[in-house]
């Protein structure tokens, strides 16, 4: 492995008495990122930190010269040394500004670290460890990490409770162990619709099929990627899906050759016909659903994306998942289905005078705004 350095005492202001130790991993292949995963006990993570998500991200995403992926390992400074946590970093430049971030490249809906799950009680908090770590970085400007969900798993995430961090958004996730009575997410008329739907398509020889090799879902994201080109362009929309980048990336994670991969391609197919399509990640107990077609207008009438949804939440059951997540945003197709909203924050800490001054002129910019409409809407009043 290439690691940067020796290891590194965390200076914990907190609680002085304890400490971690860190070393950084850069530019890691895909062996020594499962190796490295391997050393945890258990580990907790988002579909969106496994080895093959990061691995795929460096493929695509990291130019030489312009984006550095490294992974830091925090560890105990006593007894076995144990790892506790791992934390993916980007490097990159934002015009003048050096900026520190989780590998996301808008591909990750999710952002956090990965915890051990040995992580019960620890000596040392991980939040503070990470805050520390931030603080020691002398070659960035700002630390900007978005998509911050409160937990990862069952463990809370040590970065959604950082100083500096501000409410981003709202996402909707479905616990699929809960529910019992009027409040049962199961008992929402879109799963009985669903039903119904699909009955109809059976009916007309039509299955819910999962690709299982690489060729398989390879050809099911080539399907996909053609039925969103097209839809888009009849409503008038521009389809992020066909930056070549962003297509690079999903074609190096569905053609991994490994049966422990993050990447499920679900479909509703009459016989060699696509009729809807969709791309889950998957990790621990939480699938995500990231990507989702429908084929020609002729299955329209049989609402096949709503169909295929609740086929892909069946599928999480049956596969012993805890949580489905339905990725960033809350259009009204997600919360037709019963998902919880949870609040989502950014992080934003200056490690500099110009990370400073940066923040402190977009804080300018933004209230700025706000007096331009509450200006406006006087105006549009009393006209």
């Amino acid at each position: 492995m290439t690691w940067l350095g020796s290891e590194q005492k965390l200076p914990l202001q907190s609680d002085p008495a304890s400490a971690l130790i860190f070393r950084e991993l850069e530019a890691p292949t895909l062996p020594e990122l499962e190796d490295l995963y391997a050393s945890l006990a258990a580990p907790v993570l988002t579909p969106f930190q496994t080895p093959q998500f990061l691995h795929a991200l460096q493929e695509t995403q990291c130019k030489p010269g312009e984006a550095a992926l490294s992974v830091i390992r925090f560890s105990e400074a006593e007894g076995n040394g144990a790892p506790l946590m791992l934390l993916p970093l980007v490097r990159n430049r934002r015009g003048p500004l050096r900026v520190i971030s989780l590998p996301d490249f808008g591909l990750a809906d999710q952002n956090a670290p990965v915890i051990s799950s040995a992580v019960q009680a620890p000596r040392v908090s991980l939040s503070d460890a990470v805050d520390a770590y931030f603080s020691m970085q002398e070659d960035a400007d700002l630390v900007d990490v978005n998509k911050l969900h409160p937990h990862v798993g069952k463990m809370d995430n040590p970065l959604y409770s950082q100083a500096g961090c501000v409410p981003e958004s709202k996402t909707l996730t479905i616990d699929l162990q809960a529910g019992a009575g009027e409040t049962d997410w199961r008992r929402k008329s879109v799963y009985k619709k669903a039903r119904s739907k699909f009955r109809k398509l059976a009916e007309l020889g039509v299955d819910v099929s999962e690709a299982s090799t690489p060729e398989e879902r390879l050809a099911l994201f080539s399907a996909l990627a053609a039925q969103r080109k097209k839809r888009f362009y009849q409503l008038g929309r521009v389809d992020s899906l066909q930056r070549a980048e962003r297509t690079a990336f999903y074609r190096c994670l569905a053609g991994l050759q490994m049966a422990d991969t993050p990447y499920t391609g679900l479909a509703l197919k009459q016989g060699g016909d696509i009729v809807a399509a969709m791309v889950l990640l998957r990790a621990g107990d939480q699938a995500t659903g990231v990507l989702v077609s429908i084929g020609d207008e002729q299955w329209h009438g049989y609402s096949p994306g709503m169909v295929l949804f609740a086929k892909a939440i069946d599928w999480a059951i049956d596969n012993g998942l805890r949580w489905f997540a339905f990725g960033t945003g809350e259009q009204d197709y997600k919360q037709r289905f019963g998902g919880c909203p949870q609040e989502t924050r950014r992080l934003l800490k200056p490690l500099s005078a110009r990370g400073r001054l940066f923040l402190r002129a977009r804080d300018a910019h933004h209230t700025a705004q706000e007096l331009f409409q509450i200006a406006l809407g006087r105006n549009k009043a009393s006209a």
